[in-house]
């Protein structure tokens, strides 16, 4: 059996070779077939050394097994230090922590994570929080990783060049809880990612970090193709409140994604620039209503009479929240909107501008406008609040 055994592992094809190991008894405490296992941890083909290093790895009783093993953690395959690592946690040979420990930082994230099973299978006990980062995020626990503060920096920053864009974008997310300058470099590069939502998490993590670099590669975001990435640039600028940002949000006003319409009205409105009125207004018909309803807030805040014709066509918005915010907007921005000759304008276009919407909402702009004109009659006697009145109606 043997002599054949050993016949068969000088073939030249590797899948029978790698046969020969499959096919050995492991339970049995046989010399030989230590022999035959030893032999093919040398052979040429990784798929034999990986099976090798598999099965040596249920050979509980030679203590030479672990020796033969460490050495693997080193081979050129990343498919071979991944048997080596996954077949020393199961000899529980404690000489392999320092080995295993050294490989928390390999490049192949499967050996990674062969490496730290097997140290916790070998209930190793790291002895600095930099070796507690490595472990955390090689078991794919990068938030937990990402306590440990500037410890866990390097092995953060190090799967930012990982294959896997899953794995580059929870690094990303988790670098967004470290305050370390060293973070900023590749979190910069991560922003120009072939991977869109690594792109959003690196925006994300860069939130707080400053500088001209940052500020830079964050609004070169609001540009990308992908809203998710232009919607992340958005809101982590807006943040900033800073009202040099105007002229990069304005476009975002007619953005094809309403979240991004959504906080750039969001921005503008607590600017409170009177000259981005005009570009606000047509956002009053967007077709979300949650853009509307912000819309009429920001117009309200930033004041200006401007606003207040285009305003009174809300006062009949399918929406009653939006109603409600028009009227108090119009309230905010003149008392006396009622009597102004911007009302008496918009009375005269406000039927003509609903005649395609539904039939309550025409009739409830005829009686709008006829109040409105009676109220900046002077002549006649007051009809009361209309607005709040027709901002109720449903």
């Amino acid at each position: 059996m043997v002599f054949l055994s050993n016949l068969r592992l000088k073939s030249k094809d590797p899948r029978t070779r790698r046969k020969v190991i499959e096919s050995l008894d492991l339970e049995r405490e046989d010399p030989e077939t230590f022999q035959v296992l030893t032999t093919s941890l040398a052979d040429e083909d990784p798929q034999v050394r990986s099976a090798a290093a598999k099965a040596i790895g249920c050979i509980q009783q030679d203590d030479r097994a672990g020796e033969l093993l460490i050495p693997l953690l080193r081979d050129p395959t990343p498919e071979v230090r991944q048997a080596a690592a996954a077949a020393l946690g199961h000899l529980r040979d404690g000489r392999a922590t320092g080995p295993l420990s050294a490989a928390l930082k390999d490049a192949s994230p499967e050996v990674r994570l062969g490496a730290a099973t097997a140290l916790r299978n070998l209930g190793w006990n790291p002895s600095s929080e930099e070796q507690r980062a490595l472990l955390d995020v090689a078991l794919g626990h990068t938030q937990a990783a990402a306590l440990r503060g500037e410890a866990a920096v390097n092995p953060l920053v190090s799967e930012l060049g990982n294959n896997a864009d899953s794995i580059r974008r929870d690094a990303a997310a988790a670098l967004e809880e470290v305050n370390d300058a060293r973070r900023i470099q590749p979190l910069l590069a991560a922003v120009a990612d072939a991977e869109p939502t690594v792109r959003v998490s690196a925006i994300h993590a860069l939130g707080k970090a400053t500088g001209d670099q940052v500020t830079k590669a964050l609004l070169k975001g609001l540009r990308y193709s992908e809203a998710c990435v232009r919607l992340a640039a958005a809101i982590v600028l807006a943040r900033r409140d800073n009202p040099e940002f105007i002229p990069q949000f304005l476009p975002l006003l007619n953005d094809a994604h309403f979240e991004v319409r959504l906080t750039a009205v969001q921005l503008l409105g607590r600017l409170r620039d009177p000259a981005t009125v005009k570009a606000l207004l047509p956002r009053l018909t967007d077709k979300d209503s949650d853009v509307r309803l912000a819309t009429a807030q920001a117009l309200a805040l930033i004041g200006s009479p401007v606003a207040v014709s285009a305003q009174v066509p809300v006062l009949v918005d399918d929406d009653h929240t939006i109603r409600h915010a028009a009227a108090e907007a119009l309230d905010q921005i003149d008392p006396n909107w009622r009597t102004s000759e911007a009302v008496r304008q918009a009375c005269a276009q406000l039927e003509i501008s609903v005649q395609d919407r539904p039939r309550w909402v025409r009739a409830a702009a005829s009686q709008l406008a006829s109040k409105l004109r009676q109220t900046a009659e002077p002549s006649l006697p007051s009809p009361g609040p209309v607005v709040l009145k027709m901002a109720s109606m449903d």
